[in-house]
């Protein structure tokens, strides 16, 4: 069982509803602080107590406590990541983003994840602890995938080197399901000659096989059999029915794929020319993007009027791909036989009422987890990627996100020891230090560039985060979402060489 409470004590309606309503706060906070009104000040005061921003409770060193809580920098050895940083602060409460890095044990590739969980955190934490392996193994050859078969390898721990913590906070019960299914999964890949199949396709295949296996393994006809644990089976059904979105980045040499289902967002940042770019990786599956929403009205092209509400699948879901979120995925007979089951508790369906089959529900499946994926061959203009939670690109736009980045990182290199080349000329050693001047001026707070995006999401100023962090828990969710920050380095020399040798 998942050693943390998962349900979350707001509906989904509600919560994409609140989520909706920031959104649309956020996409005017520019005017709003071009024009010079302070967004946050006029949203965050309260009449009856000392103004929040104009006095703030919490001392800068506080507010530095918080947002440094989660940061976590690792310098890489080689390839062509050197370094990644990250940092996540929450609003929901337990927090539903999850984050995973880890690299291939059969090849050179490394991979980088952020998951965005609603309805709670079942869902992103399964997604988490299990894509990678659904990954490699749509990615293994033949020899790999016989000894998964044969049982000589476990495939939920001998395929990704996992970085950090990855303790995977499940029941042993739970776990042996897992294995099952991934067991199966190899078993099934080996009738596929794995060298016909490309990066792109593995990444699909393993997105759409866990989707396909957390839905089987929450299947109602399981409640019948009489091997099943009721306990295991309970957890299947808290994953199935919380969802998560997600964006994986996969890097092997000069190859970078991004993968992404939903809202979460990958951005690279890209230096030509002495000009900073950011270039999007990834395409947000939401009503926002028409190509999405006539990808899902033309499988069901007599019901546009009634699948896409108010911007909403069925006037409830922001993402229009996902994992779990089988109440959208299953046919009705199912979703009526769970709410007429005794058996089930009622906790797991209690936050959709009366409404847990969406109205005019009628051929499902209306939502799916097939990622959209994207090819860059990296260069040395290539200088890092964002990946994030819709948390973060509801306060900052790619581009802002891009040049805080940047800016950070100019700060930084003021810190190391300067030595002027051989043959330099006192104006160019002048013009030099005076750039290092400046930027000395301008260098961030925080060593972290996670937490400084962090930082610029809440602020600017102390009065602005210190209202922010102090919100009580009850309407913290009005004002922001759970924010999750991967920031993955690249190594423009490696890069340069590798691209020379493959000539």
């Amino acid at each position: 069982m998942y050693r943390f409470a998962c349900a979350n004590t707001l509906s989904r309606k509600y919560t994409e509803v609140l989520k909706e309503w920031w959104r649309e706060v956020s996409t005017s906070a520019a005017a709003w602080n071009q024009s010079g009104v302070n967004l946050f000040r006029f949203k965050l005061r309260n009449a009856r107590t000392p103004d929040a921003v104009q006095s703030p409770r919490l001392t800068p060193q506080m507010v530095n406590s918080i947002l440094r809580m989660n940061e976590e920098s690792v310098d890489v050895v080689n390839g062509p990541v050197k370094a990644y940083v990250k940092n996540q602060l929450q609003a929901n409460k337990p927090i539903e983003d999850r984050n995973g890095q880890g690299s291939m044990v059969h090849g050179t590739a490394s991979m980088f994840g952020v998951f965005d969980g609603h309805a709670g955190c079942a869902c992103a934490q399964a997604v988490r602890d299990r894509l990678f392996s659904y990954i490699a193994v749509a990615m293994a050859d033949h020899s790999v995938l016989k000894e998964i078969r044969d049982g000589t390898m476990d495939p939920t721990t001998d395929l990704i080197h996992w970085d950090g913590d990855n303790d995977r906070l499940v029941q042993s019960d739970l776990a042996a399901l897992h294995k099952k299914s991934l067991v199966t999964f190899a078993t099934e890949c080996m009738a596929i000659d794995s060298h016909d199949v490309t990066v792109k396709e593995s990444l699909v295949n393993g997105f759409l096989r866990l989707d396909r296996d957390i839905t089987n393994e929450a299947s109602p006809s399981n409640l019948h059999r009489p091997s099943m644990d009721m306990s295991c089976y309970f957890d299947t059904l808290a994953i199935a029915f919380s969802g998560a979105v997600g964006c994986v980045a996969y890097v092997d040499g000069t190859d970078l794929f991004v993968a992404n289902v939903g809202d979460t967002q990958a951005v690279l940042g890209v230096l030509s020319d002495n000009r900073w770019e950011a270039v999007s990786l990834s395409n947000t599956h939401n009503a926002d993007n028409p190509g999405e929403v006539e990808r899902i009205t033309r499988f069901h092209p007599n019901e546009s009027s009634n699948i896409i509400k108010n911007r909403r699948l069925f006037g409830e879901l922001v993402p229009l791909r996902s994992f779990g979120d089988v109440r959208y995925k299953w046919v009705k007979s199912d979703l009526l036989h769970l709410l007429n089951t005794k058996q089930i508790p009622n906790h797991l369906l209690s936050i959709y009422g009366e409404s847990l089959v969406p109205p005019k529900y009628r051929t499902p499946p209306y939502l799916d987890a097939e990622p959209e994926v994207m090819h860059h061959h990296l260069t040395p203009k290539d200088k890092f990627l964002v990946l994030a939670s819709d948390g973060l690109w509801d306060c900052l736009s790619p581009e802002k996100v891009v040049q805080l980045v940047a800016g950070h990182m100019d700060g930084q290199q003021v810190l190391v020891n300067y030595t002027p080349s051989e043959g330099a000329t006192l104006k160019a050693v002048n013009t030099i230090l005076t750039q290092r001047r400046n930027s000395l001026k301008n260098r961030a707070l925080d060593s972290n560039a996670a937490t400084h995006l962090l930082r610029s999401a809440l602020g600017p100023d102390h009065g602005q985060i210190s209202a922010q962090l102090t919100l009580p828990e009850t309407i913290v969710r009005f004002y922001r979402d759970d924010i999750t920050i991967v920031i993955i380095y690249f190594d423009s020399d490696y890069i340069k060489d590798r691209a020379t040798f493959l000539r």
